[in-house]
């Protein structure tokens, strides 16, 4: 489809399905420029989240409702313009990751996959995408690493007891031998950890010996 043609379709769509800030509800965009301005989320960081992950990065709390407005429109809603929205302000905040990155001489990024039905369902992987941009922004390989064996319930269906539960039965895979050494897990959210260190336990079985995190947002 030419630009051309993708603009046209585009704005057929934002007539039938308006749009509407999700900060003060004013029609035209998912957050209108106005509320652009005066929401800037932090980056933070935390130390040994867990058992195999040294330290987690993140953006913003999954609790302020910008954040997890914008991060539902793009999965579940598979609004492109929110991820655009969210890249613009992800950039300017990376601080604490390209000082992880050049602190623990990282080797990879890698994102946590959806697993093929789910992959089929959305059209996208979140975690590919935003992998593919932190790595682009820290000039480092994306590698997939990882396959997803077994689907899982949505996450946010979820309590936090059987979302550990189910991850007790680690749903990946290692797809390549040769591990890197150091290595920056990606994805959109972390809730109670149990994805990001199923994930890690894979990774740190078949060779590395330091993971780290990054997601959008922290619950």
């Amino acid at each position: 489809m030419t630009s051309f043609f993708r603009k046209i379709w585009r704005s057929a769509g934002d007539a039938v399905f308006p749009r509407f800030c999700v900060s003060c509800k004013k029609e035209g965009s998912l957050l209108c420029a106005a509320c652009a301005i005066h929401w800037q989320p932090e980056s933070h960081f935390a130390v040994d989240p867990s058992d195999v992950i040294c330290g987690h990065v993140w953006t913003s709390p999954y609790a302020d409702p910008i954040t997890r407005e914008l991060i539902c429109s793009w999965k579940y809603y598979f609004d492109a313009s929110a991820w655009e929205i969210l890249k613009k302000k992800l950039g300017p905040n990376l601080s604490h990751v390209s000082d992880l990155i050049a602190r623990e001489h990282i080797d990879a990024v890698v994102p946590i996959p959806l697993h093929d039905e789910r992959l089929c369902e959305r059209g996208f992987d979140q975690a590919e995408t935003l992998a593919r941009f932190i790595a682009k922004e820290m000039k480092l390989p994306c590698r997939q690493l990882l396959i997803r064996t077994r689907k899982t319930g949505k996450q946010a269906e979820r309590t936090e007891d059987e979302r550990k539960a189910e991850m007790k039965d680690v749903p990946f895979e290692a797809l390549h031998f040769e591990i890197p050494k150091r290595i920056i897990l990606i994805d959109d959210v972390w809730t109670t950890g149990s994805t990001a260190s199923a994930a890690a336990s894979v990774l740190r079985a078949g060779g590395a010996e330091k993971i780290f995190m990054y997601t959008i947002a922290k619950g």
